[in-house]
Parts: structure tokens; sequence; C-alpha cells
């Protein structure tokens, strides 16, 4: 994928709190002089505008799995 199209990709709640969060802490960290937190706060923007981490890789479920599976007879064996 592009750049262009991972930014463009809808932004969700937790999108939207991974920018402001990492935005917030890498502006602070940064006037206090503790880099190591800048990065930690970069690396939520990151996330953020490129869509990545935990909560980007959400599956989505096909409509045919579902009819599949509905429709599916179900056997039995006797013991």
């Amino acid at each position: 994928m592009k750049i262009i199209e991972l930014i463009a990709q809808p932004w969700g709640l937790m999108r939207v709190l991974r920018l402001i969060m990492g935005s917030y802490i890498a502006a602070v960290s940064f006037m206090e002089g503790q880099y190591f937190l800048v990065l930690a706060g970069l690396f939520f923007v990151y996330q953020a505008v490129m869509n990545a981490g935990c909560s980007a890789c959400i599956p989505m479920e096909s409509k045919n799995d579902n009819i599949e599976t509905k429709n599916k007879e179900i056997e039995y064996e006797e013991i």
C-alpha cells in the first residue's frame, strides 16, 4: 500500500487517541529533555498515522463464511 492510502483509511476512536496521546507525550517529553520518552511518543504518532498496531489488525468476517456455517448440517457419530 502507498503511504497516502494508509493515511486515508478510516479514522476510528483508537487511532485518534493514539495520535493525540503520542503528540502530547512527544511534545512534553521534548520540553522536559526526556528524549527516550520522545521516541515513545513518536511511536504512537507513527501507529496512528500509518494505522499500524494491534487495533488495526482486526479481521473482518466474510458474509459467505456466515452463510456456509449456518446452512451446514452437523453430523454426529454414535459412540
